[in-house]
């Protein structure tokens, strides 16, 4: 029996969330706070999975997590201490099939899915959130770059200057920053997903910021950015 049914977990430094994923439509969703460690991450898996699956029990699971990625398993968390050496294939019974990737490729693919009438030669994926995540797009391919897993050295500044909320000294701070990843990728278009891409005030500034160098790249924000990365590791599957 072909597997339609597909449960997608975006997991996050703040917050997890997760889709049930069926012929390309989101039919249920659940937003939750990220848990401390990796046994209530794993718990709050289960649960979730539970909650939102279908009747069926013939489903696949795909998760997108901020951090390093090997073999299905996420190694080290950057913005999450305490959840590491989780091997996502061992939360779940052997017979579901489980495949795990960096939660900003997962982004950067769903926006490719969801705009397929645009087929850009390349594209750059940019989440802010708790971290800066990175990804990158040729041809309608995700690149798998394992050193966009780790964060750059300027994260803990980053940090700092976006707690202080001063949205015109973080859109200085970052545009400069991610100005030397765009002139080495040089994509036609730039992809912004993130908590502070919900900031009408913040997206306006960053991106006026990053076009001011010269650069000619289209800069959009996402269309759904809250389910982007959750559907976007359900479509690892296809890609």
């Amino acid at each position: 029996m072909d597997i339609s049914y597909y449960i997608g977990f975006d997991i996050g430094g703040t917050k997890t969330r997760a889709v049930l994923w069926h012929k390309g439509k989101i039919l249920k969703r659940v937003e939750i706070p990220t848990p401390a460690n990796s046994k209530y991450l794993k718990k709050q898996l289960l649960d979730i999975t539970k909650k939102i699956k279908h009747e069926r029990d013939d489903f696949k699971v795909g998760v997108g997590v901020a951090g390093v990625i090997k073999n299905n398993s996420l190694v080290f968390a950057p913005n999450m201490q305490r959840i590491k050496n989780v091997n996502f294939r061992k939360v779940f019974p052997s017979d579901i099939p489980v495949l795990a990737d960096n939660d900003a490729r997962c982004f950067l693919r769903y926006e490719i899915f969801s705009r397929n009438k645009r087929k850009a030669k390349k594209a750059f994926g940019l989440t802010i959130g708790t971290g800066v995540g990175r990804a990158f797009a040729e041809s309608g391919k995700v690149e798998l770059i394992k050193s966009f897993e780790r964060p750059e050295k300027w994260e803990k500044e980053y940090q700092k200057i976006r707690n202080s909320k001063k949205y015109g000294d973080l859109s200085d701070f970052l545009s400069e920053k991610i100005n030397h990843l765009i002139k080495k990728y040089n994509p036609e278009i730039i992809f912004l997903g993130g908590g502070l891409v919900n900031s009408k005030k913040f997206l306006s500034m960053f991106k006026k910021r990053l076009k001011k160098p010269g650069i000619k790249s289209v800069i959009t924000e996402s269309k759904n950015n809250q389910y982007a990365g959750a559907v976007g590791a359900v479509l690892n599957y296809f890609s």
